[in-house]
């Protein structure tokens, strides 16, 4: 196998061109294989995840299934975009990772193909009537939990306490050292909106939104920006607790909270493009993101700790167990629905002005 980027310049591999581009927002990964495997052609991915992950999933069904395969990774408000604009002239064929919402707001605009597969039989029980009212167009393929990520170091030079709760982060310490992700281009940071909504109800969600924004630094624009918070840059992040895992593991001192008030979550999707020019391969490639293998991928290879939601993978041994974890009840069809997810961030933005 070879994997190979390239930017702006072509490459010749066994008799075949192969042309890719690379900008500064997406990496693009092209694999060539042996010719052993079962399927073949192309296929191209849009993705949502880490980069690393994007990688490694990507080579081993591309080397198990001898499809061509390449990825463009982006977060996942900035790819429902791209997939919105090129409506009319797909450029890829399967959607991997993000937040659930935006794979729901993309089924209920027309653009994704209906495919079931049959591997839904073994995500977790509690999210078969999910899964019976929406899986005709998305798939769950993780879980992720919703946390405060904090730098316990920069707490303890700042004089600060660790929060406890999110109530927690109003404290005017706090002041110009918390980041979260705008829910505008991040599903992580729509998570965190959903989650006070739920904890709290829609007019105290807002409320506190806009108190908090007093000690906001900046609203990042992705969820994966704990890199801020490792350095120091911010004393605490709002996002999933496997990033600050990950932190962690680098020898940074960032300590992962599941708020008092109840721990919110996601659910990482996948779905098939309407249009995809690869559509059997594309729905290959689903199926095997259901499967155990390409489910333990992520935590065995690249660092990344999301919950599996098939019933026979793994988690990785670092990671929480859901079956321990009080979640709190999310309505994910509300929040996936297109017309709700605009009146929200209209109203996020109303009540924090984040562009100003």
């Amino acid at each position: 196998m070879k994997t190979c980027f390239i930017s702006h310049l072509s490459r010749f591999s066994k008799g075949r061109k192969t042309s890719l581009k690379i900008t500064a927002l997406c990496g693009l990964l092209t694999v060539l294989f042996s010719p052993n495997a079962i399927a073949e052609g192309k296929l191209t991915v849009y993705c949502s995840v880490q980069n690393v992950t994007c990688e490694k999933v990507t080579q081993h069904f591309a080397e198990k299934y001898n499809v061509e395969t390449q990825f463009v990774r982006n977060s996942t408000g900035t790819i429902l975009g791209k997939i919105k604009s090129e409506k009319s002239n797909p450029q890829a064929d399967v959607w991997y990772g993000g937040t659930l919402e935006p794979h729901l707001q993309a089924a209920d605009q027309g653009l994704l193909e209906s495919y079931r597969s049959p591997l839904q039989k073994d995500i977790m029980p509690r999210f078969n009537q999910l899964m019976q009212q929406r899986g005709d167009f998305i798939s769950i393929i993780y879980l992720m939990e919703l946390g405060i990520g904090v730098n316990t170091e920069k707490l303890a030079k700042l004089g600060i306490p660790e929060p406890k709760c999110f109530k927690d982060l109003l404290d005017p310490a706090f002041k110009d050292q918390i980041q979260y992700a705008d829910p505008r281009v991040s599903g992580t940071g729509y998570s965190f909106l959903t989650t006070l909504i739920e904890l709290f109800g829609e007019q105290q969600a807002f409320d506190y939104l806009k108190k908090l924004h007093n000690n906001v630094a900046q609203y990042s624009k992705s969820g994966l920006a704990t890199g801020n918070l490792a350095t120091g840059e911010v004393a605490v992040d709002i996002s999933f607790m496997h990033g600050y895992v990950r932190e962690q593991e680098k020898g940074s001192p960032v300590k992962g909270i599941l708020p008092c008030e109840g721990i919110g979550y996601t659910l990482g999707a996948t779905s098939i493009i309407k249009g995809a020019r690869n559509l059997d391969n594309a729905k290959l490639f689903v199926d095997y993101l259901l499967s155990p293998e390409a489910q333990e991928i992520p935590w065995r290879e690249a660092d990344s700790y999301q919950l599996p939601t098939n019933i026979h993978a793994q988690p990785a041994p670092k990671a929480s167990d859901p079956t321990k974890l009080k979640f709190i009840d999310i309505d994910f069809i509300r929040f996936g629905s297109n017309e709700e997810s605009k009146r929200l961030l209209e109203k996020w933005f109303e009540a924090t002005k984040a562009d100003n």
